[in-house]
């Protein structure tokens, strides 16, 4: 019954130079509310236990051209907000790589430029982690209403403005201004496309 209740967040900020911060948020703060009306729900479960991401902060020190990394847990650890510092898209590739590896062991390149344009990609780590979050239910609806209760979404703010953000179907997009773009979709788009999670955003770069 607690499954379904996750939201991911990935955060950006780019600078001109390249360089940026991420924060990269766990909240699984519905299933701490749903805890708490159970006997004993005052403890944490196994499912808390393996999303916790304190050991990821000295993997990411160790990384080149990644610094400033930090953990802020609220709602008694049922939120987790994981931020830190790069240097440019090689170091930001290195942390993505720690934090978000799939079953395959490959290196992703998360993030590349083409001309003026930032391309996101990803390896099968959503998937994988929805597939392991959303199973258990031998009920297709129950199934398709649990994916569609876990949440992904990310926000971009760059020092330029931008032209254009393209999006898979079934991702909402929501621009802040010129320079700031909000994506939104859950893990039946995700189960269903593997590469939802995909953007590209055309910038003006001088």
């Amino acid at each position: 019954m607690f499954s379904g209740c996750l939201t991911i967040e990935e955060n950006y900020t780019f600078k001109k130079d390249g360089s940026g911060t991420m924060e990269y948020v766990v909240d699984l703060s519905e299933m701490g509310a749903l805890m708490k009306g159970l006997p004993g729900g005052e403890s944490q479960d196994d499912g808390l236990q393996q999303m916790d991401m304190k050991d990821n902060i000295a993997k990411l020190e160790a990384l080149p051209g990644i610094g400033k990394a930090k953990l802020k847990k609220e709602k008694d650890g049922f939120v987790q907000r994981l931020s830190f510092r790069f240097e440019d898209l090689k170091a930001l590739n290195g942390a993505l790589n720690t934090l978000m590896p799939d079953s395959s062991g490959k290196q992703e390149e998360f993030f590349r430029w083409e001309g003026n344009t930032l391309v996101r990609s990803n390896n099968r780590h959503a998937t994988e982690l929805g597939g392991s979050m959303g199973g258990g239910s031998g009920d297709t609806t129950d199934m398709s209403m649990m994916l569609q209760s876990m949440h992904y979404k990310y926000s971009f703010k760059f020092a330029g403005d931008i032209v254009n953000t393209e999006v898979a179907e079934g991702v909402v997009k929501e621009s802040i201004g010129t320079k700031a773009v909000k994506l939104n979709t859950d893990w039946s788009v995700i189960t269903l496309d593997p590469t939802a999670l995909d953007v590209r955003i055309e910038l003006v770069r001088r």
